[in-house]
This record gives structure tokens, sequence and C-alpha cells, in this order.
């Protein structure tokens, strides 16, 4: 715990940012709902491709390996950015 000196330090912080940017302490003060963890889409990608590629290889040719693996680096890339941009944190 804080002793009454420290205590006393926070209070009047706290006060100088509700004078000085009243949004900003608005935006602190209210509660969200916690967020889940994000589904592991990208784990489930990665892994999925990995197990597809060699038979995706033997039938269908290193070009169209080729192709998927790009595909799948592209859709990671775009995943990982939009959920930057929500501001998830993960995978």
């Amino acid at each position: 715990m804080l002793e009454e000196k420290d205590r006393r330090a926070l209070a009047e912080i706290e006060q100088r940012l509700i004078t000085g940017d009243p949004a900003f302490a608005r935006r602190m003060r209210a509660r969200r709902a916690p967020r889940g963890r994000p589904f592991p889409i990208v784990p489930l990608l990665l892994v999925t491709v990995f197990l597809a590629l060699p038979f995706v290889g033997l039938f269908l040719g290193p070009t169209a390996a080729l192709i998927v693996a790009d595909l799948a680096a592209v859709t990671v890339v775009v995943v990982l950015v939009l959920r930057h941009r929500r501001g998830e944190n993960r995978s």
C-alpha cells in the first residue's frame, strides 16, 4: 500500500489530470469489459498450411505449393495488421 504522503501526491496528480484533460480522465475512468483472447487464427492457419503444403506440392506441383505459401503469408500479415489497428494484442 501507499504511504499517506504518496497517496496525497497521487490524488494531486489525478486532480491536475482531471482539470487539465477531462476527456482523457473520463476515458480512463470508464470501465470496459476485459476482452477475451482473440481467436488463434494465425497459429491455426500456419498449422493448416504446414500440413496441407506437402499434399498441394505433390498433387498440384511446386508452383501451386508456392502460391499457397504466399497466400498464407499475406493472410497472416493482413490479420496481424488488422489486429494492430484494432488494438488487440496478440498472436
